[in-house]
């Protein structure tokens, strides 16, 4: 299948295998470390923030997920912590790229080959348009709602090596939406929806479960049939040459915010990329990231504090989880991390708006003039 053969050349000659979800690929990644693994109690290492999806995977291949702070500043593990979190039953490390900010993998690669440790990256927030040398042994993607490509459902794992005859005992159950909407179609449905005027008043209707983050159990993990590869195949034939989200315009408010105490997350992967899934920033605190958040979502400008809190803290998650911590770092950054949207359909105006709702609420917080910690500078 031609199409296909383009796909695989374009990540490194990788062998790609399609899932129902990019939580699906991760599973099937973490199942073969174990599998090949001589221990019989295999522990994949995840950060402590995150999405739950990355517990869903590890507890669906019956692997105990051993969570690691994050680092102190920008985004990653927490170096120190995370040598100390490595023992024989250390099967796998999995390295997130949050919202295109990066996953630093090319500086855990070398720690992961001294220690006969696979890696594992996470990309599902991030998918490249030019052809990138990945760190990892096992690249996840996800074509999910809201994902870099939109096919409201499916994932990918990409493998230096042929994958085991996969089983299909159990066929995956397509949701109507993703048969009625492909490709463009998707994509273009759901940026609708998250376009400012429409966002808002989609959040606040009952039972849709927009910005909700709880655990939920992986249930479908049967690869995908050739007509999806071919597909997927073709939408990222479609994706690469139409950026579709775009930093560079928040840039001009950016350095006021800074001043006022609002910064963009990052990593050690150098450069911030110019097309993040979502604009990730920093508050100074708790209490003024929710103020902030609560008058942009009014406005219905697509706010979101993302996952919320760190993983032991989420909903539903189970008690393997829920019992490990505390991670300081992680639940600094769930505190004060919220994003922005930056798909196509985000405007100028829209950007004009939200600087005039940080301007205004950055003086109602402002700390008394004799107060040297004043973040607005009055």
């Amino acid at each position: 299948m031609e199409s296909l053969r383009s796909f695989e050349r374009f990540f490194g000659m990788r062998w790609v295998s399609f899932y129902p979800s990019g939580t699906a690929a991760l599973h099937h990644a973490i199942q073969s470390c174990a599998i090949r693994a001589s221990t019989r109690t295999p522990e994949v290492i995840v950060p402590a923030y995150g999405c739950p999806n990355l517990i869903a995977a590890c507890v669906r291949a019956s692997v105990r997920p051993r969570l690691v702070d994050v680092a102190s500043a920008g985004w990653g593990y927490c170096i120190e912590e995370l040598a100390r979190c490595i023992c024989p039953d250390t099967v796998a490390i999995v390295a997130v790229n949050l919202l295109g900010t990066g996953d630093t993998a090319a500086a855990l690669r070398p720690l992961c080959r001294a220690r006969g440790i696979t890696l594992i990256q996470d990309s599902a927030q991030h998918l490249p348009r030019v052809e990138t040398a990945w760190a990892g042994d096992y690249v996840v993607l996800s074509f999910g709602r809201g994902k870099p490509l939109n096919l409201l459902q499916g994932g990918a794992l990409l493998s230096a090596q042929a994958p085991p005859e996969a089983t299909r005992a159990e066929a995956p159950r397509v949701p109507l939406s993703a048969r009625l909407l492909t490709g463009r179609v998707a994509a273009y449905a759901f940026n609708l929806l998250t376009r400012p005027e429409f966002y808002g008043a989609v959040t606040r209707l009952p039972g849709t479960g927009l910005g909700a983050v709880a655990y939920a159990p992986l249930r479908h993990i049967a690869p995908l049939p050739d007509r999806f590869a071919r597909g997927a195949s073709a939408a990222f034939e479609d994706y690469r040459p139409a950026p579709s989200y775009r930093r560079a315009l928040w840039e001009p408010v950016l350095p006021d915010w800074r001043r006022w105490g609002i910064e963009e997350i990052r990593s050690g992967d150098g450069e911030p990329d110019p097309e993040p899934l979502r604009l990730a920033l920093l508050a100074p605190s708790r209490r003024r990231r929710d103020a902030l958040v609560d008058r942009l979502a009014r406005a219905g400008l697509g706010a979101s504090r993302l996952y919320g809190a760190e993983l032991p803290r989420i909903a539903g998650v189970p008690d393997i989880i829920r019992t490990q911590g505390p991670f300081p770092n992680a639940s600094l950054l769930a505190d004060r991390l919220f994003t922005l949207p930056t798909h196509s359909l985000v405007s100028a105006d829209t950007v004009r708006q939200a600087h005039r709702i940080v301007r205004a609420w950055c003086r109602e917080h402002a700390a008394p003039a004799h107060d040297s910690s004043d973040i607005c500078g009055h």
